[in-house]
């Protein structure tokens, strides 16, 4: 799958594997507002894409907005806003602090 893009993002709180918990309970919105580059093109309502956290898990969605590679985007311009309050199960314990990865790739 091609890369869209990846961010790195500061947990604020602790998780116990096994613990469902969402993008908006696990980052602060200054963590959540991190831009990134983007490194393919996405369109708005076409483009599927795979989120993997680590840690975390994955889930599978649409990007809901349009732009070119190489500009510039962050979480909340690429999905939409219920994938924020999605539940997730963490697949690894998860520390206050931990820096994770957030990858997009399109599928």
């Amino acid at each position: 799958m091609p890369v869209i893009g990846k961010v790195e993002l500061k947990a604020d709180k602790d998780v116990t594997a096994g613990t469902e918990t969402s993008i908006s309970d696990l980052f602060p919105y200054s963590e959540r507002r991190k831009e990134f580059t983007l490194e393919s093109d996405v369109e708005r309502d076409k483009t599927k894409i795979k989120v993997t956290i680590t840690k975390l898990g994955s889930f599978e969605t649409v990007a809901d907005t349009t732009k070119k590679k190489g500009e510039k985007t962050d979480l909340w311009m690429i999905l939409k806003a219920t994938d924020f309050s999605r539940k997730i199960k963490a697949t690894e314990a998860i520390k206050k602090g931990d820096v994770l990865t957030v990858t997009i790739e399109s599928i």
